[in-house]
């Protein structure tokens, strides 16, 4: 039993690993002025902000090509894809979103990342969002 515990436990490393790394990049362009986002849904907090006709690299899009996993700069985060101009779809892979993982791969320091374990149930029926942090006191 202990043995294929250890072994889903490494495939299950290996494919957030695997899901991370990016596999098939594509460039695009922001078509308007958008929000980047720390995930596929407006409720999720901005990262950044992209005027129009900023070049991102992009890793991959949810199923139905709604929201779509970006970079720009140091940034890394979600745009609607209607933001998104000469996308190659067939280079695009289909990606799926799991909030810590990726929370942790590049939010980090961030100031809204305390509040990861709050998006742990998002895309449930009776999920909720997380209160945004507290103002930070500056002296």
């Amino acid at each position: 039993m202990k043995g294929s515990l250890r072994y889903v436990t490494a495939a299950a490393i290996a494919g957030v690993l695997l899901a991370a790394a990016p596999a098939a990049v594509a460039q695009a362009f922001i078509n308007r002025s958008v929000n980047m986002r720390a995930g596929p849904d407006r409720v999720f907090p901005v990262v950044t902000w992209l005027p129009a006709n900023t070049p991102v690299r992009v890793f991959g899009c949810t199923s139905g090509w709604r929201w779509c996993d970006v970079a720009s700069g140091r940034n890394r985060g979600w745009v609607h894809a209607s933001y998104l101009s000469n996308m190659p779809r067939q280079r695009t892979p289909i990606v799926t979103f799991v909030p810590g993982p990726y929370w942790d791969l590049h939010y980090r320091g961030r100031p809204w990342y305390p509040t990861a374990p709050g998006w742990a149930g998002w895309g449930q029926p009776s999920w909720r969002p997380p209160p945004p942090p507290p103002p930070r006191v500056r002296w």
